[in-house]
Parts: C-alpha cells; structure tokens; sequence
C-alpha cells in the first residue's frame, strides 16, 4: 500500500467512526389487516394529538379510541368525543416516549412502539403509520426476526443486515405513502425491542453501520433459517446474479433445528405432478431404495434423463421448506428428504448463531455468507458516493420476489 493509499485508508477509517446522521423511517404497522377501530395509550412519556389543526395533550395512561366513521376519523378519549377528522397524529414530547396500540375491530393483541404515530384513512380502513428513529426500528426488526438469547455477535450481524435492507429498500413503498411495512413483504417488525437489551446494545454497537459490494452499492442483504449445509446462488432462486450472493458451504448449520426435513407424497400424486411439468415417469424407472434425484450438493433444476424443473417451483407448489432435497421412492410413497429452511440465499441464520457462539466476529460472520463486501458507515458511504441529502444510497438491481423475501 503506497502512501496516498495509506492516507485515503486512514480517513475511511476516521469518518467511518464518526456519529452517524439521524434517520427516520415511516413504517407501516398491521399491514396484512383492515382495521375500523384501535385504542392507544401512552406507555412512556407524554404525548400531543394532532387531530388536524386541533392539539390535544396525551399524558401517561391516557386513553384514545380511534375509528373509521364512513370518509373521517373519530376520536373519543376518557374526556368525551372529540369530533371527526382526515388525519391524527401522535407526537412524542420527549426521546424516550412510547406508546401502546391495540386494535379494537378487529380484536388483535396490542403492540408497543417508539417515536410517533400517524392515523389516515384508505379504502374506509385506518392506515397506521410508526414514524421511528431508524436505529430504533432496526432493533424492533432484530428482536421479530431472531428472537431471544442468541449471542451478542449474532445479534451485531443481524442488526447489520436489517440496516443494510432497510435502507437498501427504503423506498418501497413510497408511492403508497410509507417507506417499509411490517409484515414478511419488508422485515417482520411486530414491536419495539422490549425482552432482550443484549440487542439494542448490538444495534448501538453497529449504529450506522451498513454492507456495501465492491462498487460501493448497498447490498440485498438476503438472509433465511437453515442453509442445510450450503447456501444458495442468487441466480438460481431469484434469477440475477450477484458476486456477494454465492454459494458458500456451511458446516455451522448441519445440525441444528432446522437442518433436515422429510414429506411423504403417495407415488401416483408425484408422478401426475412431475408429468404435468413435463417429465414423464414410468414405474420401471423407479426402483425401492435407488435414489430417484439425488442432491449431495445444491442443484437448480429438478433433472431426470432431459429438460427439468425449476426447484424453486417445485418449492412453491408442494409447499416445502427448501429446494435442499433428494427423492427416494419407499413402496407407495416417494421420500422428499431435505436439509434446510428458507430459500438459501445470503446469510444462514442457524450458521451464524452457531458461528458467535464458537467465538467468530460478526465481521467474520458477514465475510463467511456475503462475499465481497466491505461494512461501512452510512457517513463515509454517503461522502464517497453522493452529496448528503435525506437518504442518499446507491443500491443494486436485484429484484427479489414478493414471495421470497429476506427472512424467508
């Protein structure tokens, strides 16, 4: 490394460690319901209600119903009714302010979320919106999609990808009037992070934080359960390839929850399936104890002596939890025995849990699944790649489908 090499290395390093600008992201929450009618309570710190140019102050344990009354929305609060309106806000008085929200039509279980909230209407159903600091949804993300009790390296990985997806597809749903929803179409974000400060320490530690390819594009951090043993090309499931999204074996996921499953289907039920994709099998080609189609090693395409199936299609119609499997025929049945869980694309979830706990980095764990890749902050990718403005990012083409997203 030459000496102007070294400088520009150096002062990667120094604004890279600088803090990070604040972000806020308006996420969508009870996407997949059409809601009429939801309470909400302050839970901490005090909050106003803007109720178009109305002010209503909202102190600790203070309760209001919110409800689609035909093109409006009525608020009723322990004060009586406040009248009808085109959009409620709640906004918070202080950082550390939250509220609880449950819906009331339908009766769901109540949430807990930060920052503020933003009632509309659509189609004569609320839409719910969370205005949060972003650091503040990546940590609610973690908890949903990981859980409790993993170790704290895992947890700084998975904070990195959240951040990294989020901003890589923060626009997803601009045009609808939000940026991200909370259900599996973006990241499951079902709370606030509420059980487990070992993540919110995490999300503190790799505050900024994101994983760029070597063009300094954000990358689509993919990521699933169980890889079974091997991780998925990019190409071979969502049809583009990327240099980050190869195949790499993995031995830390080959023996954990999720690392092997078996379905049964009768023979006459597969061989109807497979001939109405175009292969034709014959009882004499399907022998007791002979491997039908063998997978030591992840294929894309359902093969048999000509033109084959896509495995992911295979997949989706039977309902499967991976395209890792084989398929023995045993009697009357055929035996699909497979490894994994998810599409197999980026980061194995059980692999790099099993990774933190023997000691790796969360460094090491992104380098192990995404080839490739520097991590960055938002600061230094911002200064090398455009003027600062709301959110400045580049990103990738890839396009995944709606029913293969991250955590899937």
């Amino acid at each position: 490394m030459n000496r102007k090499q070294t400088y520009y290395f150096i002062f990667l390093l120094i604004l890279s460690a600088t803090t990070t600008l604040s972000q806020t992201v308006n996420v969508r929450i009870f996407s997949k319901k059409d809601i009429k009618s939801i309470v909400v309570t302050t839970y901490e710190g005090e909050y106003d209600v803007i109720a178009d140019t109305t002010v209503i102050h909202f102190d600790i344990n203070d309760i209001i119903q919110v409800t689609s009354e035909l093109d409006k929305i009525s608020i009723r609060s322990l004060d009586g009714y406040h009248g009808i309106f085109n959009k409620i806000k709640l906004v918070a008085k202080n950082d550390k302010s939250t509220f609880k929200i449950k819906p009331a039509e339908p009766d769901l279980k109540a949430r807990i979320y930060d920052d503020d909230l933003m009632i509309t209407l659509r189609d004569k159903h609320l839409l719910i919106v969370n205005e949060v600091e972003l650091e503040s949804y990546i940590a609610g993300v973690v908890e949903s999609e990981a859980g409790y009790k993993a170790h704290p390296e895992f947890y700084k990985t998975q904070s990195l990808i959240c951040r990294t997806w989020a901003l890589h597809n923060f626009d997803k749903h601009l045009a609808e009037g939000f940026q991200l929803c909370d259900d599996v179409h973006c990241q499951v974000y079902f709370n606030k992070c509420l059980k487990e400060h070992t993540i919110i320490n995490a999300t503190k530690f790799t505050e900024g934080l994101v994983i760029v390819d070597t063009t300094m594009a954000l990358i689509t951090a993919t990521f699933h359960s169980n890889c079974g043993g091997q991780t998925a090309n990019s190409e071979d499931v969502w049809g583009r390839p990327r240099s980050y999204l190869q195949s790499v074996s993995d031995t830390f996921c080959r023996n954990e929850k999720n690392s092997f499953w078996e379905k049964r289907i009768p023979v006459a039920t597969f061989q109807s399936y497979l001939q109405e994709n175009g292969i034709v099998l014959s009882n004499t080609d399907i022998p007791n104890d002979t491997p039908l189609f063998p997978q030591a090693y992840r294929k894309a395409f359902f093969n048999i002596n000509g033109p084959g199936i896509p495995l992911k299609k295979i997949r989706a119609d039977l309902k499967l939890r991976s395209t890792f499997f084989s398929v023995q025929k045993d009697n009357n049945d055929f035996v699909l025995k497979g490894r994994g869980f998810g599409h197999g694309v980026g980061l194995c979830q059980e692999g790099a849990m099993k990774m933190a706990k023997m000691g790796f980095s969360y460094e090491d764990i992104v380098k192990h699944y995404y080839k490739n890749t520097i991590i960055i902050s938002m600061r230094a990718l911002n200064f090398f790649t455009a003027p600062i403005t709301s959110m400045p990012v580049p990103k990738d083409s890839l396009n995944v489908t709606p029913s293969e997203k991250p955590g899937e």
